[in-house]
């Protein structure tokens, strides 16, 4: 019965590391430097560019938020905009296995059909959000896709100071299948 049991443990945690390889992503603490190997999401009114990052923010969640180059806290949009300062990852793998795709509020769910939708973290009590960006007034705003409302998850992203929400978005998701391009 032991070695059936050890067996077990083993199977287990063999297979869980295999899952966590062969997504191919993963968060890394945030500590105010970029990472070579960080998902850039867009540019900056300055043409930087913007990373995705995600915070803690108490009492609400993991909540998606938008990293800047040199600066070390992070603004998230949530019941009103929080300034973060400690609990803070960035999204980190292959660039070139991340795509964008199109949807809305009403779609998404459709739209993430059959695809690896990643998700940017979860809303205390909801559920899980994935990330979203859009082009608005030059630059490109990263936030938080209520993906637990089904026909109704809507992108809450933050300008000036001020929660906005928006229908139509873009939505990150990992593709398994690419082929590492040739340097």
């Amino acid at each position: 019965m032991y070695h059936f049991v050890l067996s077990l443990v083993v199977i287990f945690f063999f297979s869980s590391q295999v899952s966590c390889i062969q997504q191919n992503y993963y968060w890394r603490e945030y500590t105010g430097s970029i990472p070579k190997d960080a998902i850039p999401a867009g540019k900056d009114i300055n043409g930087q560019n913007i990373y995705v990052g995600q915070a803690y923010v108490k009492n609400e969640g993991l909540i998606v938020a938008p990293i800047y180059q040199g600066e070390k806290e992070v603004t998230a949009a949530i019941k009103g905009v929080k300034k973060i300062e400690r609990y803070i990852k960035i999204l980190c793998g292959p660039a070139y296995n991340f795509q964008w795709i199109v949807t809305d509020a009403k779609n998404l769910h459709v739209d993430l059909s059959g695809k690896h939708g990643v998700l940017g973290g979860h809303e205390d009590g909801w559920g899980y959000i994935h990330m979203g960006r859009i082009s608005y007034q030059g630059e490109t705003k990263i936030g938080r896709v209520t993906a637990y409302k089904i026909g109704d998850a809507k992108l809450s992203f933050h300008d000036s100071g001020v929660e906005k929400w928006i229908d139509s978005y873009e939505v990150l998701h990992f593709v398994d299948n690419v082929i590492h391009p040739k340097k």
